[in-house]
């Protein structure tokens, strides 16, 4: 790039930062990126005025619009299927709570052992699994109408990480844990099988045809076929903590990344800052942008945040950040089943929060 062009690109990002203080300060952000430019007496490319442009557009929603906000409620969060409850876990308590989503009341709490890390409703929404930290009996399954205690087991050793019911087989769900280990498992406790994993296991993910699961061991991905448990393919990632798949079953997201689920093709990076980490990701219902959650780190302070990554070029939709308290992160992200809402969690703050989905 030449030197005149280095000098813009400068003052463009110097611009879009101006704009995003000022909106915080309870400006509005339809200033035009231009009049800024122009203000700051710099003459750009084309090109860098488009990047300016959309940088100031995805900064316009620094904060989301909150529906409701549960407080003493963190860990999890799951959308029930037919998205009248969102089951998250109350703060450091080894409690599930089963909210509302018209008012974030408390409907149900169901009592486990150790803090929940991970909980997933079944296709009908009749049962759910919660996986715990705790050593032992971190694996329980619950009859959502009565409470009732359906089965509770050792999962995992040392934590039951996460936890997914398969799309298409009622009977079957799946969990990932600190043993290095993802198991299938039947709605009875019978354990299926075991697939090893080279590390302890952060996440894990169906694909929507429930013929492959996703696990995120250390950075690898492992695809593992459900039917006999073979080991398809590893895909090599940056982030260690999450992974969804997209609603087609097309692409895999690891929150930092997108990646071709059939060639496991690195399709491309999705740009969190440098410092910061992603604990969590989901795609919204139509498939065409990322959901990644984590926390960004300015200054040496944890800053928890949201981001929207366009599937189609990676480019950032939306930020919600400034979510929580100092040195918060936001463990857990949900889209509601109608796409329109935003289900998260902030870590040490422990609240849950519903908010409106932007896309």
């Amino acid at each position: 790039m030449l030197m005149s062009q280095s000098i813009g690109t400068q003052h463009v990002v110097h611009a879009v930062r101006t704009l995003r203080s000022r909106a915080r300060s309870g400006f509005a952000m339809t200033l035009p990126l231009t009049l800024a430019l122009a203000m700051a007496g710099c003459a750009v490319s084309a090109e860098e005025q488009a990047q300016a442009d959309e940088a100031a557009t995805a900064s316009s929603a620094l904060a989301p619009t909150i529906r409701w906000t549960a407080a003493n409620a963190g860990g999890p969060v799951a959308f029930s299927p037919d998205g009248t409850r969102l089951a998250t876990a109350a703060g450091g308590q080894e409690l599930m709570k089963l909210l509302a989503i018209g008012d974030g009341s408390v409907a149900q709490t169901l009592a486990v052992e150790g803090s929940p890390d991970a909980a997933a409703y079944s296709r009908d929404g009749a049962l759910l699994a919660v996986g715990t930290s705790a050593f032992n009996q971190n694996l329980s399954l619950f009859r959502v109408a009565t409470g009732q205690l359906v089965f509770q087991t050792t999962g995992h050793n040392n934590a039951t990480t996460s936890v997914q019911f398969s799309p298409t087989n009622p009977n079957q769900f799946a969990t990932g844990g600190r043993d290095r280990n993802t198991k299938i498992w039947n709605i009875d406790g019978t354990l299926v099988r075991t697939m090893r994993d080279s590390l302890r296991v952060l996440a894990i993910a169906y694909s929507p045809d429930g013929a492959t699961i996703a696990s995120n061991s250390g950075g690898n991905v492992h695809l593992w076929r459900v039917s006999d448990g073979t080991l398809l393919r590893t895909i090599v990632a940056t982030n260690v903590f999450a992974v969804a798949y997209s609603p087609d079953g097309t692409l895999i997201s690891t929150g930092t990344q997108l990646f071709n689920a059939a060639t496991g093709a690195l399709v491309r990076n999705l740009a969190w800052p440098a410092g910061g980490s992603v604990t969590t990701t989901t795609f919204t219902k139509d498939g065409r942008a990322v959901v990644a959650g984590g926390e960004d780190f300015p200054n040496n302070v944890d800053v928890p945040t949201i981001r929207y990554f366009r599937v189609a070029d990676g480019a950032t939709l939306a930020t919600f950040d400034q979510l929580g308290g100092a040195n918060a992160y936001v463990k857990s992200v949900a889209i509601s089943p109608d796409g329109r809402s935003l289900g998260y969690t902030v870590a040490t703050d422990e609240k849950t929060v519903l908010a409106a989905s932007p896309f």
